[in-house]
Parts: C-alpha cells; structure tokens; sequence
C-alpha cells in the first residue's frame, strides 16, 4: 500500500465535486475502513456521475494500487495528471505505482522531478525510499525513508517501511531455538543465534553458533560467513560453520546461494554440503519465490540430495519439496504454512534425519511472525513430521530478530 498520500487529498478536497455528501461520505468510510473493492465501485459511480471529480478519481488510483491492480493504478495517476500536470499527489502516485511494477528509473526520474517542486513532503520522501529500495540502494533508500519518519512519526505505513528498510540495510542479532519430542520417547532442545554486520553499503558479515542439547548429548557447531549485494537485483551468500565430534549435528555445514530479483519473483539456488559422523550428504536446490507487495508470498524449493553412508558404503539420491505461503493478515503480524517432503522436512538437519529411511519423511508446520515498532520480529512455528519408519516428531520453535541502523 501507498504510504498515506496525505498531500494529494488535501489539494484535491478543496476542488468542487457534484457527488452528494452521502455518497462520498460512504465511499470514503469504506476505504479508510479496509473494505477497498467495495470503495472502489462506489468512487467508479461516482466518477460516472461527475468525470471532472479530481478527488474521486485519486481515491480510485490509491485504492487501486492498494489491491495491487498497478497497471489499473498508473493510469487513474496518469489520467489526473493529464488534466492537472502539476498536480503533486498524482505525481508521487505515479512514481509509486511505477516502483510497484519494476520500473524503477521511471520512478526515480518522476519523483526527483517532484521533488524540486514539493518541498518537505512525507508521501513523497516513502516513495522515492521504496523506489531505490527496488533499484538496490538500501543507503539511500534509508536516508529518504529517515527523512520520511521525521515528517510523519505516527504514519503506520512510514514507520513499516523504516523498519523493512532498516532489517535489510542495518545490523541484526538473531536469536531462535526449538523444541523436540519424538513418538520413540527422545527429546531434544536447540538453541542458536546470529550476529550480522553491515561491513559496507550491500555488504553484510555474520557470525553464528549453535547448540543441540539431547538426554545423552551436548554437541555445538560454529561459523561465519557473508550476504552480498553483487548487482541491483542479485544476492549472493555463503556460510561455513564447523564442529567437532558431533554424532547429531554436522561436523562441517556449507552452503553458497545465489538469488536473483525479477520484479514480483526471486529466482536462484544453493548448494549445501553437510558431513555428518557416519553421513556425507550434497543438497542441490533451486527455489523460486512470487512475493506480491508485501502482503502474501510463495516460496518453494526443489532439492535433490545425494547421500553417503560410511557404515554401509552406500549412496542414496532424494528428491524433495517445499511449499511456505505466507499471508500478511494484520499490519504487523504474518501468517505462514509449510508443507515439505523428504530432506526439507527439517531445515535444520541432523544425522536421525540423513540416516537410511528417513528421507522420505513428509512435514506439515504453522507459524506466526509478528513485527513491533522497536524493529524486533518475533516469530513462533509449530512442525510436525511423519518419518517412513512409522515414527512421528513434533517440534515448537520460537524466535527473535532486532535490527538496528
């Protein structure tokens, strides 16, 4: 959504309108209240009734790019511009619905032009902060998004957009662990954390650890590694984390990703090499995620895993799957669903899972993100397992993310 646009129905309202107050007042109840489809039929009618309605016709071009219909959005921002070149709000929405649909430059070009024009303006400071978030300038997307807080501390949609801005430019501590029972009586309990700096603009380094405490055990395993922003829209990482005499965790855990941005969709891969006690295991995956304006995204991942078993000298080669949506349903708080089948039942692995016959196991999980003002993430899944050996493993994990700038 659009922050705001505060300025345009300002300079709009004054403009005179044969709607009757009945029925603007109707329509506007229904977008400030969220009900937007409905809003949007009754500004058509109105607009229907007086063409020359410069008011009703914005509040159809927001409301528009509210339901993520931006082809239909840039051209009501378009069709008031025409009549009303200079017309400041109309313009920040173009540049908006333009950053929504990929074309960045276009919307940097419109902006700055408005920006000579309009001074010190909340609406117009977010959206040339998306726009050169889209165009993979988290620095200066955070200086216009800083400016755009200043101007509107209590706006709901700045202050999201900060902290998005903040969690992908600035540093983090990460802290997350779960629990686990499973139907053979075992339990075990894992905890980890994350620390990540911002080296240099595009650039961060991180280092984590992690623990796994089980009824006979106590292993631990170490590392580091780096997220860089090799171009506009392509994201490379690697990680390497290490133990030693680990029977549950690995002893070695490598991974590089390679994530490629094209407008709604994120496309790329990874390799993952884990050398467990008895197990080598090397996991090829592409993934594929569609992320439709922040308020729902698919990830999927396909993994095909090769593994080798020391004790009985064989090789096993497994076909696996993973489907998360995710649905924003509030402001602040996010939904998501897992299913997974085979080796991406359980992302964090361990040697009961790699070993002969647990391949194939199939996972179902539900879990609840919720995001506060302090720039912290909380976060709480559910995950149970069907393994092939008729066992089952129940796990409930929470977590926590706080970036700073």
């Amino acid at each position: 959504m659009v922050a705001g646009f505060t300025t345009a129905f300002i300079l709009v309202l004054m403009l005179p309108s044969t709607a009757t107050p009945q029925d603007r007042s109707q329509a506007e109840a229904l977008a400030r209240s969220g009900r937007t489809a409905e809003a949007v039929r009754l500004f058509e009618r109105i607009v229907q009734q007086d063409p020359t309605d410069i008011d009703a016709k914005m509040w159809m071009a927001v409301l528009e790019l509210r339901l993520g219909r931006t082809e239909q959005a840039e051209a009501a921002f378009r069709a008031v511009i025409r009549v009303q070149p200079s017309h400041i709000g109309a313009r920040i929405g173009l540049g908006a619905a333009l950053t929504r649909r990929g074309d960045w430059p276009g919307a940097l070009s419109v902006l700055h032009e408005v920006e000579r024009e309009a001074g010190e303006n909340s609406d117009l400071f977010a959206a040339l902060g998306r726009a050169y978030r889209r165009a993979g300038n988290d620095q200066r997307a955070l200086d216009y998004v800083t400016r755009a807080r200043a101007l509107a501390p209590d706006d709901p949609d700045v202050a999201q957009l900060f902290e998005d801005t903040v969690a992908a430019y600035g540093h983090s501590i990460t802290v997350d662990g779960y629990g686990e029972h499973r139907s053979d009586g075992g339990t075990a309990g894992v905890g980890s954390t994350m620390i990540t700096v911002r080296a240099r603009p595009g650039l961060h380094l991180f280092a984590s650890a992690r623990l796994d405490q089980r009824s006979d055990s106590s292993e631990a395993i170490t590392g580091g590694g780096f997220r860089w922003r090799a171009a506009r829209s392509t994201m490379l990482s690697f990680r390497a984390m290490g133990g030693s005499g680990n029977e549950s965790l690995p002893n070695l855990d490598t991974s590089s990703d390679l994530i490629q941005q094209a407008g709604i969709f994120e496309i790329g891969g990874s390799i993952r090499v884990l050398s467990f006690a008895q197990t080598d295991v090397l996991a090829l995956s592409p993934v594929m995620a569609v992320d439709r304006g922040g308020r729902f995204r698919l990830d999927t991942r396909y993994t095909y895993s090769r593994s080798s078993f020391a004790t009985s000298g064989e090789t096993s080669g497994d076909h696996s799957v993973l489907l998360r949506p995710t649905w924003r349903a509030w402001r602040r708080v996010a939904l998501n669903a897992t299913y997974a089948y085979g080796i991406e039942s359980f992302e964090n692995l361990t040697s009961d899972l790699v070993g002969p016959g647990n391949l194939r196991a199939t996972t179902v999980a539900a879990g609840l993100r919720i995001t506060l003002r302090s720039r912290t993430i909380l976060s709480t899944i559910w995950e149970h397992q069907w393994r092939s050996n008729s066992g089952t493993v129940d796990r409930v994990g929470f977590g926590m993310v706080q970036s700073f700038p």
